[in-house]
Parts: structure tokens; sequence; C-alpha cells
């Protein structure tokens, strides 16, 4: 998946957890490969937890685009 794509599936999955969509889990886990830490903490959060999570992926794909 390339890091704009991720992007807009991060941003797309955020805004369907805000709007009370179902989210599943694996879809969460896909997008936060890339970052172990995330990736470990999404573990063990459920639905609204993870938009911390996601919202921390933005930047470190910005950061690493630059």
């Amino acid at each position: 998946m390339t890091p704009g794509h991720r992007l807009a599936q991060i941003i797309g999955t955020i805004h369907a957890i805000r709007t009370g969509a179902l989210v599943s889990k694996g879809l969460v886990m896909l997008l936060l490969e890339p970052w172990p830490d995330l990736y470990r903490d999404a573990i063990t959060r459920e639905g609204e937890g993870w938009i911390n999570l996601l919202q921390a992926a933005p930047a470190r794909i910005v950061c690493t685009l630059k």
C-alpha cells in the first residue's frame, strides 16, 4: 500500500469511527502495521480507542514523505 493510499484509508477510517460505523479490527491492524508501537496498542483497544492511534499515523506518513 502506498503512503498516499494508506493516508486516505486512515482518514476514511477515522471518519467512519466518529460517525459510529463498524470498523473491523483487521483493517485497523493493517493500517497501523508499519508502526509496531501503534500496532501493539491497537491490539488491546477497540472502536473509539483506535482514533488516537489512527490520528498519530498520518503525522508519521508525512514525516517519511519529506
